[in-house]
């Protein structure tokens, strides 16, 4: 565990360095930062794009709790729905994204133009945002609720994409300490140093995080140690870019709630730890149970066969569970102009991940007998990819061609380690010699990618812009050793996947129309048609068929002097719904079929404003209304789940967002509240959870240049003010048919948090 403490005198120290250098400072010479084209606003409405898209800023960033993922940020546009257990949106096992109906894994997201991958929990193909790159380092988050953009590196996004660019280098040499405290003694470091322009035209920063917070029940940390490093180097007229982003990421689980353990036990019911004796007898009381059902000899007479109230089943909680993932993401950029009218890009980029994810479990135990042991699922990614790109401007037309290529060597194994009354292996590590591997496995992904865009200016009000791109994905797994042994390769390809949109501006107004058609892959882990058996695999190889996407949509941005916004209206189709068919709970990993099972109709409406009231006043409100719903009946094995006509699992019907946004320079300050509507928990809508309204606050004062603390900022966040009890995430453990089969599977949300900032810049 880090050392509260020693952060904490570490940042005294460097704020009091960095005193000198500030007290010399002017806001003149303050560094410049990276503000493409957002004019100082929070939400920029996607002016001239052809399809639903909103940029977000780095202010909505800087706003927010340090430490905070910039999805946190995003939350605040239409149609985006964001749950998470922990105030800072980056718990990643208790965080769901979700947009138009589509959840987290059916988009795309990039850094910098680097794929990564569809940012579900236990990956395959890439790593969440908030191991990728420390938030006060991004600089906008481009997103379209949509289709998204023919030529973003992905081959998950049947529902939009999210875009994150980094900060550049500085021009001019400066830094910035930033140290923040809070409630379950959160502390958060922050510091970054820019090089300035030096006499080569090179361009350098380098920054790093350190994070550290008590869960907010239960026992445990959850820890982030970051390092990212940018090189930016003219080369004549061509810019080479390159970035490193080193991440050790810790989390101590929250535990999966359900209605039955809700209603038992509460909100407050998490894991054991330190409590190891009722851990231990919830494991012998279960095994006594299972033994005089079979007429055999209890194997722990002294444990009798009750549970322990207010326990009435082994899987209601458990010891321990945790998880650790070590990242290294870097790339190479090369932008050349070929000639006046002709540019080129290209980027190397490389992903390293080793990761583990354990729990105590009951189901197996310890060589001597024990009744636990430390089950675990270890993750290995080695990611090498290229990515292609030209741009030509000929007369009105600009045309585009892009290519990607991505090779993706993953392993997925379980092992299970011994523990003891005096052996307690911690889940946040990486652990060694393990007594028993129920399988041992390597993946394989090769991903191939082109697209071809055309935009036309017809007009000067009336732009044209459309094209296609073509995808094949191989994926394969190798089983070395273990159950289920499976060996093969499956694809997804479509060569022709077309994009068709169009504005027109009338005056301020613009209006936009688009029509777009996209495939997901397959994934190279068990949630996809791996996680079966080697008979179950050969059945369904040639008759699987990977999910596609139909989006139709038009809206009008406006502007009406102080009144800017965006009001859209949308149609989705989206097909060949994959769903694997589980059975037991969670913690026994039992295998499951992946069948198609219909489709999904979505429709709905989006309005997202921006209201200037005065120049340091901002008002900012969106509503979306969604109904997307399941059109087909579906079968589980041999039994019938009634799902057509229901609403699609965790998908809101409403979701209504405002905030008021307040900076004079000095002063500043945010208010926002958020309601999410009602969710369905299983696929028939028979469990449901109700909806809620979150409000969360910030205030802040930077010291003048005239003060002996020039450049001092100062701000306090409180999120969850009103201190509401809610259920965030859905579908933790996965999702259920009906209430008969439902397991643990929900997670609390977080409950009202303070916490104190305060930055040096220099």
């Amino acid at each position: 565990m880090i050392s509260k403490t020693l952060l904490l005198a570490s940042a005294s120290a460097m704020l009091a360095v960095a005193s000198p250098a500030l007290a010399q400072t002017s806001p003149d010479a303050a560094p410049a930062q990276d503000a493409p084209d957002t004019n100082g606003e929070i939400v920029v409405y996607g002016t001239g794009k052809v399809r639903q898209e909103q940029t977000v800023s780095r202010k909505a960033i800087e706003i927010l709790p340090p430490g905070s993922s910039p999805l946190k940020a995003v939350a605040r546009l239409p149609g985006v729905a964001l749950q998470s257990s922990d105030p800072f949106g980056s718990y990643e096992l208790g965080t769901r994204l979700s947009v138009r109906g589509f959840n987290q894994s059916q988009m795309g997201y990039t850094l910098d133009g680097v794929p990564l991958g569809d940012m579900f929990y236990n990956g395959h193909n890439g790593l969440h945002v908030s191991r990728a790159i420390a938030a006060e380092n991004i600089a906008r988050v481009d997103v379209s609720q949509g289709a998204g953009s023919l030529g973003i590196a992905s081959t998950s996004n049947l529902g939009g994409n999210l875009e994150f660019v980094s900060r550049a280098p500085s021009q001019v040499a400066g830094g910035e300490v930033a140290l923040t405290y809070g409630m379950y003694d959160t502390v958060h470091l922050y510091g970054r140093l820019d090089s300035g322009e030096l006499s080569t035209g090179t361009l350098l920063s380098v920054s790093g995080v350190v994070h550290d917070a008590s869960k907010w029940k239960g026992y445990g940390n959850q820890s982030d140690t970051k390092v990212n490093g940018k090189i930016v180097q003219k080369l004549g007229d061509a810019t080479l870019t390159g970035w490193l982003n080193y991440s050790l990421h810790k989390e101590r689980n929250y535990a999966d709630l359900s209605p039955a353990t809700l209603g038992r036990i509460g909100y407050g019911l998490d894991f054991l730890r330190p409590d190891y004796a009722t851990a231990i007898q919830l494991s012998q009381v279960s095994a006594n149970q299972t033994a005089r059902a079979a007429n055999r000899a209890l194997p722990f007479p002294t444990a009798g066969v009750v549970f322990p109230t207010p326990y009435t089943n082994v899987n209601d909680t458990y010891y321990d569970s945790g998880g650790v993932r070590r990242d290294w993401l870097g790339a190479m950029t090369l932008d050349m102009p070929i000639a006046d009218w002709l540019d080129t890009t290209a980027t190397y980029y490389h992903h390293y991940d080793k990761g583990s994810g354990g729990i105590y479990t009951p189901a197996v135990f310890s060589p001597d007998g024990f009744a636990l042991s430390v089950r675990t699922t270890e993750y290995g990614i080695k990611r090498d990819g290229g990515i292609a790109n030209a741009t030509a401007r000929l007369g009105d037309h600009t045309l585009q061609v892009g290519y990607w290529h991505e090779d993706n060597r993953a392993s997925t194994d379980r092992n299970y380690y011994a523990a003891s009354l005096t052996n307690r292996p911690d889940v946040t590590d990486f652990l060694a010699n393990p007594f028993r591997s129920d399988f041992l496995t390597d993946l394989t992904t090769v991903t191939n990618q082109y697209f071809v865009s055309d935009s036309w200016k017809i007009l000067d009000a009336l732009t044209i812009a459309g094209g296609f791109k073509g995808t094949r994905v191989s994926n394969g797994i190798t089983t070395t050793f273990g159950t289920p042994f499976i060996n093969g390769k499956i694809a997804a390809k479509d060569w022709f996947q077309p994009q068709v949109g169009a504005t027109y501006k009338l005056g301020r107004q613009e209006f936009f129309a688009n029509y777009a058609e996209n495939m997901r892959a397959y994934i190279s882990s068990f949630r996809g048609p791996f996680g079966t058996t080697q008979v179950g695999f050969e059945a369904i190889r040639d008759t699987l068929k990977p999910e596609t996407s139909r989006t139709i949509e038009a809206g009008w941005r406006f502007d009406l002097g102080g009144l800017r916004g965006v009001i859209a209206g949308y149609d989705v189709k989206f097909k060949n719904r994959l769903l694997a068919a589980f059975s037991g709970a969670n913690i026994l990993g039992n295998p499951s079929i992946l069948q198609n099972v219909g489709s999904v109709t979505s429709r709905g409406v989006e309005i997202g404003a921006t209201y200037q009231v005065a120049r340091p006043l901002a008002l900012i409100a969106s509503y979306s209304y969604n109904d997307s719903t399941y059109d087909d009946d579906t079968v589980n094995g041999t039994a019938f789940v009634p799902t057509k006509g229901v609403r699609t699992v965790d998908t809101p019907a409403h979701l209504a967002k405002g905030e008021i946004n307040y900076d004079d320079g000095m002063f500043f300050g945010n208010v926002a509240g958020a309601y999410t509507s009602r969710r369905n928990v299983t696929y028939t809508g028979d469990v449901t959870v109700k909806g809620y309204t979150l409000f969360d606050a910030a205030v802040g004062y930077r010291f003048p240049a005239s003060s002996a603390l020039a450049g001092v900022e100062i701000q306090v966040n409180a999120v969850n003010l009103t201190d509401e009890k809610y259920i965030a995430a859905l579908g933790s453990g996965q999702f259920f048919n009906t209430a008969g089969s439902l397991n643990n599977t929900i997670q609390a949300g977080s409950p009202r948090q303070v916490f104190g900032t305060i930055r040096r810049r220099f």
